[in-house]
């Protein structure tokens, strides 16, 4: 009883937590910007150039030793040249994810970084995932991955116990949604799966979101799903038989980890 009630508590919180009208109104925009993969320059710069603190973020980026060319840039339409299309759509991705997610929930600042590390790495692994195999878009790939976890941010936020509950299942070396139904009475796939509805996702990263622990049930329908939880399989337990993804995870890792740090000191992290 005692944790059925600790279920409906952490549920009702995840139906009901609203994001900033401003950043909902700029995902929204930017989800479907990256969905069309006929969308232009000009269509993501005028979503973008309407928020001010991204568009500040991204002419600070634009300025950083990583693209600078020597001449200082202060327009938003310079900067996304600067930096690159794709690149903006990841780097707008990360903004949204750390300064209107993570950081707008107050998180303790160790739990914000290991949250942070840890979705950030699904995303570049998966995004590695998807340039080797040319079967999905690399941009959709690493904003869902990037959002897999998001659930946690409420268990994070709510439940002290739960930093224990996670390295308790990272020592041992098994799946923590076990744990964490056995403790809570849910787990972070389904708290995050009522926070990506109630903020509108696309229908397939609520999917990624809600099952990327247990992909198998889906076959091999769902290749956005299969390529975000092979990624955190690979992060999480790099040592696991991964078939071909595996392969090229293991090849791709300094590389990989590289992007990390890049984008991680690119945002402030």
């Amino acid at each position: 009883m005692e944790t059925q009630a600790l279920r409906d508590e952490l549920v009702t919180r995840a139906k009901s937590l609203k994001l900033l009208p401003t950043l909902s109104t700029v995902i929204d925009k930017v989800f479907k910007v990256l969905n069309d993969r006929d969308s232009s320059f000009n269509e993501l710069m005028e979503v973008l150039q309407n928020d001010q603190a991204i568009s500040s973020k991204i002419i600070s980026i634009s300025n950083s030793a990583y693209y600078s060319r020597g001449v200082k840039v202060v327009s938003m339409q310079r900067a996304m040249i600067a930096v690159g299309f794709d690149e903006i759509k990841n780097i707008v991705t990360c903004l949204a994810f750390l300064d209107g997610i993570l950081k707008n929930l107050k998180l303790r600042e160790e739990d914000l970084k290991t949250l942070w590390r840890h979705s950030l790495s699904v995303a570049c692994a998966a995004k590695t995932i998807s340039l080797a195999t040319l079967v999905e878009d690399p941009e959709k790939v690493f904003t869902a991955a990037l959002l897999h976890d998001v659930g946690k941010v409420i268990l994070y936020a709510h439940r002290p116990d739960y930093r224990q509950t996670l390295e308790q299942a990272r020592v041992r070396g098994t799946d923590p949604c076990g744990d964490e139904r056995e403790r809570f009475g849910t787990d972070h796939q389904e708290i995050g799966y009522y926070m990506a509805v109630k903020w509108r996702f696309p229908e397939e990263f609520c999917k990624v979101i809600r099952f990327h622990h247990r992909p198998r049930n889906f076959a091999d329908r769902e290749v956005l799903l299969g390529i975000v939880s092979t990624a955190d399989c690979f992060i999480d337990f790099p040592d696991s038989d991964l078939g071909v993804e595996g392969i090229i995870l293991m090849r791709e890792k300094q590389r990989i980890d590289a992007e990390i740090q890049r984008i991680s000191e690119l945002v402030g992290v």
